[in-house]
């Protein structure tokens, strides 16, 4: 066995996992861990950020592109605390990212003794965002923590992990025997009674639809399969962007699905929480429930299903996909139906502009594999909701947290993963300002992503909202922007102001091109709300509407 110290340890335990970057910000209580790195440069690359919540987001966009875990560090207390935001936001998306973080030397932990970056508790404000946080407290038992890390952060359900260790640990040393990484994710074989009540149910259907979340990006092909095979139209939520793309007759926008909810009698479920279906869409007693989740927790959430198959995504779906029998099943009515949904949803669109043009252009000048990374913005969530997806993992967002100011870094972390992929982020201008420093780190690094601001000088959605429901109240919505063209340039990205959509395509297609960051701002005026043609669980705090789980059927 090797003599290592603990932070050598760590290394390489990351590089017998497979990790080739970390992302992360240095400081005295992570200088081990960061020599470790140096000693390691020819074999994993870091990227250092200008904060620790880009980093974390950088290390989410990695994971969000790939599938594999993103890594970034942290100085404990206030560093840990900066990337927090970004790692509940990868417990939204349910996005493998690992948290590095350091520590007060050791002899000091709990003690309250005032010293530099001193959390009471670290260890248990990292257990209150994650499932999986741990302290490492000599070398050796690194190479067990990180594997139980990977363990948790990729098998089941994904979702982010938290290491940490002190600098006193980091630097100890002693005999550490490196693990080779753990197998990969065993997901239980589908119960074959449960396969045949599914495919009976399927069968039986006049008007079934699949429902198809984050959980089924990796299992496109069955899903294909078993669509084609009974003509299943698909609705595939904001995170299942692409995995049947939608020039595929058979795939439909989750705004379109929450119409065609209304004729359907057998939902087959797959990989997501169901939330807005089963708590806003209605008709919970009407609707036949098939669920496929991987977690037993999820797969009773909200509502309990009337069968439900604990297994992975592609393992579920090709089970029932090779049990189908040969069909001749007629749905030319139904689909009719599905499309006439989705061509008025396309017509309600239409009336939201500028969008619809600004969309067209971001559509027009990306190739089909190229990625949008969207903050929570007008232009952002159209496209996570409406531009058409071609590949799944190209059109990205923060989850169910909203968290803003992930676009930027996020999209920085995708390029980094994947440097042939064309990367465009999309901001609103109170959102680009919470992460405008990571502009340097695209400098630094020479990070070719195009940046694009969509500028209102307010938090429109906000604004919006508050026009709405609060008789035009304004409050704390109105903002002062610099020149984001001369900010832009200040950091010596070509940067530049577009009035119109045809501009903005033709600058934007330029922008790609280039072998560098571009930087692009788009003024924008106030813009009708998407929010209008969206059916989902209130989350004001305000009158609402509790829906009783139903009891599965017999």
């Amino acid at each position: 066995m090797p003599k290592l110290n603990g932070a050598q340890a760590i290394v390489e335990g990351l590089l017998a996992h497979g990790v080739d970057t970390v992302f992360g910000i240095p400081g005295i209580q992570l200088d081990p861990l960061f020599d470790a790195l140096h000693g390691c440069r020819d074999r994993i690359r870091t990227v250092h950020t200008r904060h620790e919540q880009g980093a974390a987001f950088m290390a989410m966009g990695y994971a969000q592109v790939t599938g594999r875990p993103g890594v970034f560090t942290a100085v404990p207390g206030p560093g840990m605390l900066n990337g927090m935001a970004a790692v509940s936001t990868a417990v939204a998306a349910g996005q493998p990212v690992l948290c590095l973080t350091g520590q007060i030397p050791s002899y000091q932990i709990g003690e309250e003794l005032g010293i530099a970056h001193e959390l009471r508790d670290q260890l248990a404000v990292s257990r209150g965002v994650v499932s999986w946080a741990e302290r490492a407290d000599h070398p050796h038992q690194v190479p067990e923590l990180l594997e139980d890390a990977f363990r948790a952060m990729t098998q089941g359900r994904p979702g982010p992990a938290v290491l940490e260790m002190a600098p006193d640990r980091l630097a100890f040393s002693e005999q550490v025997a490196v693990r080779e990484s753990p197998s990969g994710e065993s997901s239980s074989e589908p119960d074959s009674e449960v396969i045949k009540q599914a495919v009976k149910s399927l069968c039986a259907a006049r008007h079934p639809v699949i429902v198809v979340g984050g959980g089924g990006l990796a299992a496109g092909g069955p899903l294909k399969q078993l669509a084609e095979k009974l003509s299943i139209p698909v609705i595939s939520t904001i995170s299942a962007r692409g995995v049947l793309p939608d020039d595929h007759p058979l795939s439909f926008t989750f705004l379109a699905g929450q119409h065609i909810w209304e004729h359907v009698d057998v939902a087959l479920v797959v990989g997501t929480r169901f939330t807005a279906p089963a708590l806003a869409w209605g008709r919970q007693q009407d609707v036949e429930i098939i669920r496929i989740d991987i977690e037993e927790g999820a797969i009773r959430r909200p509502v309990l299903a009337d069968i439900e198959l604990l297994t992975s995504a592609d393992k579920g779906l090709q089970a029932i996909a090779d049990s189908v029998p040969a069909n001749d099943v007629d749905r030319t009515s139904y689909l009719d139906f599905c499309n006439q949904a989705a061509q008025a949803v396309a017509d309600k669109l239409s009336t939201l502009k500028p969008l619809p043009a600004l969309a067209g252009a971001l559509r027009a000048a990306l190739p089909k594999d190229g990625v949008v990374v969207a903050d929570v913005t007008q232009l952002g969530s159209y496209v996570r909701y409406a531009l058409p997806a071609y590949q799944p993992r190209t059109i990205m967002g923060p989850g169910f947290q909203a968290t803003l100011g992930y676009a930027l870094p996020a999209a920085l972390g995708v390029k980094l993963a994947d440097p042939t992929r064309r990367v465009v982020a999309v901001c609103g201008d109170g959102g680009f300002m919470f992460t405008l420093q990571e502009l340097a780190t695209a400098v630094h690094h020479n990070i070719s992503i195009v940046i694009v601001i969509l500028d209102n000088a307010s938090f429109g959605n906000v604004k919006t909202i508050q026009a709405a429901s609060y008789g035009a109240r304004h409050i704390a919505v109105d903002l002062t922007n610099p020149d984001f063209v001369a900010l832009g340039e200040s950091f010596g990205i070509r940067s530049c102001r577009v009035e119109s959509a045809g501009l903005f395509e033709a600058e934007l297609t330029q922008a790609l091109a280039a072998n560098a960051p571009r930087l692009i701002v788009v003024p924008i005026g106030t813009v009708p709300s998407i929010w209008d043609l969206i059916r989902r669980p209130p989350s004001q705090g305000v009158a609402c509407l509790l829906y009783t789980s139903p009891s599965p059927r017999d």
